[in-house]
């Protein structure tokens, strides 16, 4: 019986017991959406940290968006958006500089909304038209989904196991999890089942040898990608996918008509259009992750021979843009480095070992290469690999183990033959094995071989369970007292109201209030962040009111018609000559004060030389007071002599109640620090900051904190501190 090598002849039989693998390619796809919906079961165990009434929080700022947007398709009104970038989207109001008018993912023309929403407005009437369990209960499964084409696709490479521990790494990675967890209604669930779904249609249009399968199969690679393109809104995939259409097929040798039909089928399939923009898409997407830099590269400019504002890059302030550390890349996937090299350097030795195999998973695997130079949300890329990487390992590890059990004795030294005599007697042996025999005995059959194999595939992924994120349940991205005041928001306001707040919030307020919102998670990008940031670190509240002015009544035209130069564009700003034709309202929430650093490294950028100064709010982690000294985290603060460590000087003591001054002492010096403590009631403090004299003086800091405001320029609507603050804008 002829025998050859363990790993190759394993590799030569990827579709042998297909059922088996089946069974078990499912089972891993429930266990991923069961976690989830535990995760859910965890939220109900405590409704009030997780509820709203009955409306369950969402686990990212970006939720919202989809899910008015699917809303309002159920209820007809979806096309014209009002409520987002303030006063720039007012049907009433010139168009925005083209630099900033934002497309809007995955939108395939104006009445259709992304595929997210159109999802969650097909089954919402399934759940009682409750928008927010609808999407909350889609995660598990839509999350899950990329697991079947990515552990099909290693099936077909022959290394199925690699395709089953693949999929556990990549469904439970903490970069994954975290970006697929119940409440997390966002695009994210869907951004790896896309590339993998296409990489199997390309993978068999690349071997089959008929031109109907050819075709069809490049016209499926077409259709996927249009729908991840109405899903994700990143053109960018199509080009990648289609280079990898032509570049497969012609290493398979397929015919060039064929390949040239084939390339036509999958851009018509795939969308003209979207492809036509998908090499600008490519350099938009990646060109803010790749290389971050301090001015914003979509700043206004002017065409004049003066020399207009910079503007400070808003990404710079975005936490899943940050690179991480090089030696923290796998440890962020499996927490720990040496398993995470050892996946990654087996993965690449079954790429070179198939190579034309890997081909269609290349921009994949690209992109979760970035993770190691750029942004860390790319690590959701990677980890698919280093658990296939793991499975490959097993797969030799196992097959070697078999051939140990199944091959013949060696022979001995006097029986040893030529290689041909070798040949002709193992033909032999096989046509004799045959007539004796029609079947292998019973440990030879490749049925319990694969079940070995997906056994210990299983055992794998128990042991690997410490090292993923399997355990982890989200929080909410808004807590929920503070979700509750924006229905107080609403009943404060009038319809025709806009919120002057920080853009974080800014979908979570349009859908909460339905009011509108100067800018939010997808307009945050213009120049007019810079000036709400510097609005808020100002220390005068009569120029954050006629920043407010300005920005109202002339929106982002207006900072682009006076860019001519940064006294210019500042002078037009602070000195406006209209105000806006609706009521204004400064929102201020208490997410602000751990976001103060980020609104000082916007708003005290430089116009003119660039650069600035971040400044915020010190929390101290602080347990008692005992005469009169603040015993906190690394310091002793002694409130009688005004000194922190017995070093470094307090200028002033500030006691604050309900977002009032309870309390005030001063130590008679010119500098110093500012602590503020706020008091949970007359007896008690619930929270200690240190600060500097402008953070201190900020209109954020004073209003909100404080209560202090000009009552010439501003109302108070509701005091619902520590969590909210609504003020009223006066003309």
């Amino acid at each position: 019986m002829k025998h050859s090598s363990g790993l190759t002849r394993f590799l030569q039989t990827p579709r042998a017991n297909l059922w088996i693998f089946l069974v078990a390619l499912f089972g891993l796809f429930a266990w991923s959406a069961t976690v989830r919906f535990q995760q859910f079961e965890s939220w109900k165990q405590n409704p009030g940290a997780y509820f709203v009434g009955e409306r369950p929080m969402m686990t990212t700022l970006d939720a919202p968006f989809w899910l008015r947007w699917a809303r309002e398709y159920n209820e007809g009104i979806y096309g014209t958006d009002e409520l987002r970038y303030y006063p720039d989207y007012q049907t009433d109001f010139k168009t925005p500089p083209e630099a900033f008018q934002e497309p809007e993912p995955g939108v395939s023309d104006a009445s259709t909304p992304p595929l997210l929403s159109w999802l969650i407005a097909q089954f919402a009437p399934v759940f009682g038209g409750n928008y927010y369990l609808t999407g909350t209960l889609l995660i598990p499964i839509l999350a899950s989904l990329f697991i079947l084409p990515l552990g099909y696709y290693f099936y077909l490479m022959g290394v199925p196991a690699g395709g089953l521990i693949g999929g556990f790494v990549g469904t439970f990675c903490a970069e994954y999890l975290m970006r697929s967890s119940i409440g997390r209604i966002d695009t994210d669930m869907l951004n790896l089942f896309f590339p993998a779904l296409a990489a199997v249609w390309i993978y068999w249009s690349a071997r089959s040898r008929t031109p109907q399968a050819i075709l069809g199969f490049a016209t499926l690679a077409g259709i996927t990608l249009w729908a991840f393109q109405w899903w994700y809104g990143k053109p960018g995939f199509t080009l990648a996918f289609f280079g990898v259409l032509i570049v497969t097929q012609a290493l398979y040798k397929v015919a060039p008509r064929w390949i040239v039909l084939s390339s036509l089928l999958f851009i018509l399939f795939a969308g003209p259009a979207t492809f036509v923009s998908s090499a600008g898409s490519v350099e938009s997407f990646l060109g803010r992750y790749f290389k971050i830099e301090a001015v914003d590269p979509y700043a206004v400019q002017d065409n004049t021979s003066a020399t207009p504002a910079t503007f400070p890059n808003v990404m710079t302030t975005i936490s899943e843009a940050e690179r991480i550390p090089l030696g923290d890349v796998l440890p962020g996937i499996l927490n720990s480095s040496t398993l995470g090299w050892v996946g990654l350097l087996a993965f690449a030795m079954l790429a070179v070992f198939r190579w034309k195999q890997a081909v269609p998973l290349l921009p994949m695997l690209l992109l979760g290469l970035l993770g190691f130079q750029s942004a860390r949300r790319f690590l959701m890329f990677l980890a698919p690999f280093l658990g296939v990487g793991l499975g490959f390992l097993l797969t030799i590890g196992i097959q070697i183990v078999w051939e140990g059990l199944t091959q013949k004795s060696p022979p001995s030294e006097t029986t040893k033959k030529t290689k041909k005599e070798a040949r002709k007697e193992a033909r032999k042996d096989t046509l004799a094995d045959a007539s004796e025999s029609s079947s292998p005995a019973w440990w030879q059959r490749p049925e319990l071989r694969d079940v070995v194999l997906y056994g210990g595939a299983l055992g794998i992924c128990l042991a690997l369970m410490g090292n993923t994120a399997i355990r982890f349940v989200p929080g909410p991205s808004i807590p929920t007292p503070l979700y509750s005041t924006f229905e107080e928001v609403r009943k404060r306001t009038p319809e025709n109201a806009a919120l002057y707040t920080w853009w974080d919030f800014g979908y979570a307020l349009t859908d909460a209030t339905q009011r509108a919102v100067f800018h939010d998670g997808g307009s945050q990008f213009s120049p007019k962040t810079y000036f709400v940031a510097k609005s808020f670190i100002g220390t005068s509240q009569e120029e954050m009111q006629h920043i407010i002015h300005f920005l109202g009544s002339q929106g982002n035209r207006g900072l682009e018609d006076n860019n001519t130069s940064p006294e210019a564009l500042m002078q037009a700003v602070l000195s406006p000559t209209t105000v806006p034709p609706d009521p204004v309202y400064i929102l201020y929430t208490a997410d602000m004060i751990g976001k103060y650093s980020a609104l000082s490294s916007i708003g005290s950028w430089d116009l003119a030389k660039g650069g600035n100064q971040v400044k915020g709010f010190q929390h101290l982690r602080c347990a008692n007071i005992e005469n009169n000294i603040l015993n906190c985290e690394n310091a002793k603060i002694d409130l009688n002599q005004g000194t922190i460590n017995g070093r470094f000087p307090l200028k002033e003591v500030v006691q604050i109640m309900s977002g009032e001054v309870v309390g005030q002492k001063g130590y008679g010096r010119q500098d110093g620090y500012y602590l503020q403590i706020l008091m949970a009631n007359r007896q008690q403090f619930s929270d200690v900051y240190l600060l500097e004299r402008d953070v201190f003086a900020s209109n954020f800091n004073q209003m909100f904190l404080l209560g202090r405001y000009d009552r010439s320029r501003f109302e108070e609507v509701f005091n619902r501190f520590p969590y909210a603050r609504l003020f009223r804008v006066k003309e």
